[in-house]
C-alpha cells in the first residue's frame, strides 16, 4: 500500500468513525425524546450502548491499517 492510499484510508476511517458517533448521538437524541420521564436514563443506555461498538470498530480498523503501513525507507 502507497503512502498516499494509506493515509487516505486513514482519513476515511476517521471520517466515518466521526459520523457514526454523530449518528449514535442523534439515535440517543430521537430515543429519549419518546421518553420525557426518563429522559437522562434512556439518552446514556442508547448512547453508550451504541457508541462502545462504534470505538471498537475505530479501534480495529486502525490496527488493521497499521499491519498495512508503508515501510519507511
Amino acid at each position: 500500500m502507497s503512502e498516499y492510499r494509506f493515509f487516505l484510508c486513514h482519513k476515511i476511517l476517521v471520517a466515518g468513525i466521526n459520523l457514526l458517533v454523530l449518528v449514535a448521538l442523534f439515535v440517543a437524541m430521537y430515543r429519549a425524546s419518546l421518553y420525557p420521564d426518563a429522559f437522562t436514563p434512556t439518552f446514556f443506555k442508547t448512547l453508550f450502548s451504541l457508541l462502545i461498538p462504534t470505538f471498537a470498530l475505530g479501534f480495529a480498523g486502525k490496527r488493521f491499517l497499521g499491519k498495512r503501513r508503508p515501510v519507511a525507507v
